[in-house]
């Protein structure tokens, strides 16, 4: 009667991060080679739909939660894949290339983005923190790659771990907030904020 009258709020941040696994596997698998360059209108299509509408709805809805580290990393972060897929799609649909050089800026901005969430993630556990590691390195390379420093293949293998992270994340908490029992270990939080003690 309880839980009726109470219901539990949803786990937005594992639909978020069930996005972001598709996205990135997608993406990553491409890069690879895995799935063949006649599918690139295919992979652009999914990586937009599951990295940026997923993420941004969810992120949408995080805010309305009141979850402002959720809320910001999942709008922001579906905010680049919606922005950097579309811009590939109209290129494509054009048959014009755009030089990517075009998208070193954005992947610089996001990697410094980045590099702040691992920080903010770290209070939150050790697998989510781990997570923006592997995704500050992924806009590193990729950052890289735009500029024709080094090729599709380090940005792929990094694309297929962010992946792989992300959808262990997600059945992790998604797991947790049905059974109340931690079946994937998500680790513990690496920082702590310090108690404010007043003096009288």
């Amino acid at each position: 009667m309880a839980d009726e009258l109470h219901p539990r709020r949803i786990d937005v941040l594992a639909i978020g991060l069930f996005g972001l696994a598709v996205g990135a596997l997608t993406l990553g698998a491409a890069q690879l080679g895995v799935i063949p360059e006649r599918d690139h209108i295919g992979t652009l299509v999914i990586a937009l739909a599951f990295g940026g509408i997923v993420q941004i709805l969810a992120g949408m809805t995080d805010i309305r939660y009141h979850e402002q580290l959720g809320g910001t990393a999942l709008t922001m972060y579906g905010f680049f894949w919606t922005t950097v897929c579309t811009a590939k799609l109209v290129s494509a649909s054009n048959n014009f290339q755009l030089d990517m050089v075009l998208f070193a800026p954005i992947n610089l901005v996001y990697f410094l983005f980045s590099a702040v969430m691992v920080y903010l993630t770290a209070y939150r556990n050790t697998t989510l923190c781990a997570l923006h590691l592997v995704i500050t390195a992924t806009f590193l390379l990729t950052f890289l790659a735009r500029l024709d420093f080094i090729g599709e293949l380090l940005p792929g293998v990094f694309h297929i771990l962010v992946g792989l992270m992300a959808f262990y994340h997600a059945i992790a908490s998604l797991t947790f907030a049905f059974t109340g029992h931690a079946l994937l270990p998500l680790g513990p939080a690496l920082l702590h904020h310090r108690e404010n003690k007043s003096h009288s």
